[in-house]
């Protein structure tokens, strides 16, 4: 499965600016069919994974 990059910003529940600044830094790997650019499910969940934990109050 794959997602648009404006459904992946949202599915991320980041902003569009900053879905591609990560997919620039190389964070990300979007891929290309045609015009498309296209961004593998997978590839949102280890970006997601790769995000360090949140320490208990």
């Amino acid at each position: 499965m794959a997602y648009l990059p404006k459904p992946a910003a949202q599915h991320l529940g980041i902003g569009l600016t900053s879905l591609y600044a990560e997919i620039k830094a190389g964070r990300i790997k979007a891929r290309k069919y045609g015009r498309r650019t296209l961004i593998a499910a997978d590839e949102l969940k280890a970006w997601l994974a790769s995000l360090p934990e949140k320490e208990a109050a």
